[in-house]
């Protein structure tokens, strides 16, 4: 904080106050992972009456948020359909209790977060009890 200036005639010695400034901006940076289903749900065919079990495996940071559709429709939980995300394997399911024929259709499983999203999707087709019957009474038949 001294200037000194010598070889001069006159030798001046001040001293004045330094004032250093540093803006310094601190970005959070985002990082995150887009979801990725490891294992997507898969298309099943089940009889009226039976129960239905969606399974996905997921992987993302943070960890999605999982959402189901029927027909593109958000579904909600209700008495017969269970939904359950275990964070910690990612393993997103849905459970239909007794599926029915207006069950039937497509099905999606969504997952989201900070960095972004994904969606897989399969087909439930249900058959009347009545088609069951017929189909192994034939099949009956045939073994015969």
């Amino acid at each position: 904080r001294i200037c000194h200036a010598p070889k001069i005639v006159e030798e001046v010695t001040s001293e004045f106050p330094w004032h250093v400034s540093s803006s310094v901006s601190l970005k959070e940076e985002s990082v995150g992972q887009k979801p990725t289903f490891i294992q997507p749900i898969s298309s099943c065919r089940v009889c009226s009456g039976e129960s239905v079990r969606f399974q996905a495996r997921v992987s993302g940071r943070p960890k999605p948020k999982i959402q189901w559709f029927h027909n593109q429709q958000l579904m909600l939980p209700k008495k017969d359909l269970v939904f359950h995300f275990d964070e910690s394997t990612g393993t997103a399911i849905l459970i239909i209790v007794d599926a029915f024929l207006e069950h039937a259709g497509q099905y999606s499983c969504k997952a989201r977060n900070s960095a972004g999203e994904t969606t897989c999707t399969a087909t439930l087709t249900v058959t009347a009890e009545g088609e069951r019957r017929a189909r192994g009474d034939k099949e009956k038949k045939e073994e015969e």
